[in-house]
């Protein structure tokens, strides 16, 4: 039976970085030599310790600021950095070293999961005497700017990594600074300074598949978690930080909903050979694609794929949050109509079995034929919930264009992280604006 698109959908959803490789730095300036003389004595590594070994998890860097809570200084470091605590409080601490090599355990007061930060405290003691607090800028960068990266990459001790910064990044669905500078493992959550050594961004990760492309957290994001941490303690509560990267989780989808259904903003349409199909709006996304034809071919493949920079590190491998839409159009060369057929089905067999991740549930699908503006097609949502986040699941939405013996449109969509009613409304928009 076929039935109409928008009834379908409503029917299907009633049922159902980082830091990373080693670079090679460059040779330091002398104003670099000098900004790190200043500062290397404020500069701390955070590390993880898995409480029942006493030995590290996971090491990152971390400053100190001049906010204070209750008296109590203060640290900003990556969130990525200490995720393994806020997600299992219970069998790991945090242990801060300074570049004299003295330790102190901190505590964890507050966490932003989306721009990657975490707020920590620490008690005053004769080891922190001499660790000394950043000022963070206020007034803006301009673009061009000399910026220099403090870290502990893989304890190999505290250098500084100069670069220039080369505005925000483009295609972000949230702010990110742009730095022509190496960041290496170890550095995430480390300050990066102007030439007044005022801090301007945090560490946050690097491209692999780049040389000295890396990326920092804007200030102003440090700014709000402080206010945040402030707002925390004066509550008295105890935090279970589970549920806080949950709530967090919950606002972002929320965020990427919103935009990516704003008129204009989000979803458009591009040609795929011939083919109107759905893509997301170039100002959001890059979008990559490729073909093949020619006489040795015995068909001809279009392809077109688009993914929304928007996934976010929730703990180690994992990451969620994200948008991801695919199309390939193959149409018949020199194939018999049956050898067609036969290709289509094996390639895009819309009841191929997925293996879940040991963080969702097992993938529960349902399909039906429905017509689209001009074509039929075979339509199949399959969702998978988050075990450990409630309201949280990941859906495949799939297309098969089956009405021309001749041609075949396979068109995908996948939600990672979304709640059922924005995967009910993204899914509709998208279901609506294929051809």
């Amino acid at each position: 039976m076929i039935v109409p698109l928008f009834a379908l959908v409503f029917y299907l959803c009633t049922f159902l970085a980082h830091a990373d490789p080693l670079l090679p730095l460059a040779e330091p300036s002398a104003s670099a030599r000098d900004l790190f003389a200043a500062n290397k004595e404020r500069l701390l590594q955070v590390r993880v310790l898995l409480a029942s070994a006493g030995e590290q998890s996971s090491l990152g860097s971390g400053f100190l600021v001049e906010d204070k809570i209750a008296g109590l200084p203060l640290v900003v470091t990556n969130y990525h950095v200490v995720s393994s605590l806020a997600m299992e409080p219970s069998k790991y601490r945090i242990e801060l070293r300074g570049a004299n090599g003295r330790t102190v355990p901190a505590h964890l007061v507050a966490l932003d999961v989306v721009h990657d930060l975490a707020i920590l405290s620490i008690q005053p003691s004769p080891e922190t005497a001499s660790w000394n607090s950043f000022a963070l800028r206020s007034d803006p960068l301009p673009q061009g700017t000399k910026v220099f990266a403090l870290g502990n990459p893989l304890e190999l001790g505290f250098l500084i990594s100069e670069g220039i910064y080369n505005g925000l990044v483009e295609s972000r669905i949230y702010a990110q600074m742009l730095f022509s500078g190496a960041l290496n493992s170890g550095m995430s959550g480390g300050p990066a300074i102007d030439e007044s050594s005022r801090v301007v961004g945090v560490n946050v990760a690097t491209r692999r598949d780049g040389q000295a492309l890396s990326f920092l957290v804007p200030v102003h994001y440090v700014r709000q978690l402080l206010i945040k941490a402030q707002q925390i303690t004066q509550t008295g509560l105890r935090v279970e930080w589970r549920s806080e990267v949950a709530q967090q989780l919950q606002a972002h989808q929320d965020f990427v909903a919103t935009t990516v259904l704003r008129p204009r903003v989000g979803f458009s349409s591009q040609t795929l050979a011939g083919r109107k199909v759905p893509t997301l709006n170039g100002n959001l996304t890059k979008c990559w694609a490729k073909g093949s034809d020619g006489d040795s071919v015995r068909f001809q493949n279009d392809g077109l794929e688009c993914q929304l920079h928007s996934d976010l590190f929730v703990k180690n491998g994992f990451y969620t949050g994200s948008l991801h839409l695919k199309h390939e159009l193959s149409r018949n060369q020199k194939l018999t109509t049956t050898q067609f057929l036969n290709m289509a089905d094996r390639r895009y067999s819309l009841d191929r079995p997925v293996r879940s991740g040991r963080e969702l549930s097992h993938r529960k699908c349902h399909g039906s034929y429905v017509q689209g503006v001009a074509h039929v097609y075979r339509v199949s949502v399959c969702v998978e919930a988050y075990r450990k986040f409630e309201n949280l699941y990941k859906f495949h939405l799939t297309a098969l264009q089956v009405d021309d013996p001749r041609e075949r449109l396979h068109s995908s969509l996948v939600l990672d992280g979304f709640s059922f009613t924005n995967a009910h409304r993204i899914g509709a928009e998208f279901l609506g604006l294929l051809q």
